[in-house]
């Protein structure tokens, strides 16, 4: 996968692509100031690649790419008008959308809005749609206190979320702690601790009532596969994945799930061949 950068409505956008065929966007989770990035998917991009013409971006305020321009913007709502810009600056008219966790709601939201832009949509671990924040978190931020090597602290968080820590390579921890240390990453977390955290979690709860009655309602036009970690400690299967079930099922008769078993919450990264085998014969079937 190239690594290239896009100017989308003056934010400098950083993304990975590779592969041709149909156009398959891949959004990454995380809120601002995380280290979550396009390399999320580097398990799975390549085997992708052999089929579809594969793009991963670094959403705003996360990974390489710019922080909003103004406070206000700290909002889950500008990152899903990041991500449709981000297509149109592109060129891309029509892709299969693929987003984890933070960016499974987000590819949500894209079809609800713009079904004309999405082919297929799969939405992975994702529990934003029932549950802004697991209090295992809060935990978690606790413990990494205690501990003072930076790799090890960004180590234990990681494989904390996850069924085993195998997926957590020397170079993808080198990533991380690069992306935890640039100033626009320290600045976004400075700017949600002082505030905008409050603001974001209210902009998200305020769209999370829209959005739910949007899907009852049978807003979502395109195929749709949900794919869940068995293991997920944080978004749990039971009651967040059942409840994504029930909220999405009945309304939505082109609809199916398909579980990974021995997978935390980067369930396609520690499963790489059995994700890309489901959602390659989802996308591909007729």
């Amino acid at each position: 996968m190239e690594e290239k950068f896009v100017d989308v409505k003056g934010i400098r956008t950083r993304y990975l692509e590779g592969g041709k065929g149909e156009h398959l966007l891949l959004v990454h989770g995380g809120h601002y100031g995380m280290n979550c990035s396009a390399n999320d998917w580097d398990t799975v991009s390549t085997g992708f690649a052999r089929c579809f013409h594969v793009m991963a971006l670094d959403k705003i305020g996360l990974g390489y790419t710019d922080n909003p321009r103004h406070d206000q913007d700290y909002v889950m709502h500008t990152m899903v008008q990041h991500v449709q810009d981000f297509m149109i600056a592109m060129g891309v008219d029509r892709a299969h959308l693929v987003g984890h966790s933070r960016g499974g709601y987000i590819v949500c939201r894209v079809a609800l809005e713009h079904p004309e832009v999405v082919s297929k949509l799969v939405m992975v671990d994702c529990g934003t749609l029932t549950l802004a924040r697991n209090p295992l978190y809060d935990q978690w931020e606790k413990e990494m206190a205690q501990i003072e090597d930076e790799r090890e602290r960004v180590r234990y968080f990681w494989a904390a979320n996850s069924f085993n820590n195998r997926h957590l390579t020397d170079d993808f921890l080198d990533r991380l702690i690069e992306i935890d240390n640039l100033p626009k990453s320290r600045e976004a977390v400075a700017n949600m601790k002082a505030g905008l955290m409050s603001q974001f979690k209210a902009n998200l709860a305020e769209e999370l009532g829209q959005t739910h009655e949007w899907i009852r309602s049978g807003g979502i036009k395109v195929p749709l596969l949900i794919v869940w970690g068995y293991n997920d400690p944080t978004a749990t299967i039971d009651p967040m994945g059942v409840s994504t079930m029930h909220l999405i099922f009945p309304s939505t008769p082109n609809v199916q799930m398909h579980i990974l078993n021995q997978a935390g919450h980067w369930s396609f990264r520690e499963k790489p061949d059995d994700f890309v085998a489901a959602v390659t014969s989802f996308l591909n079937s007729s």
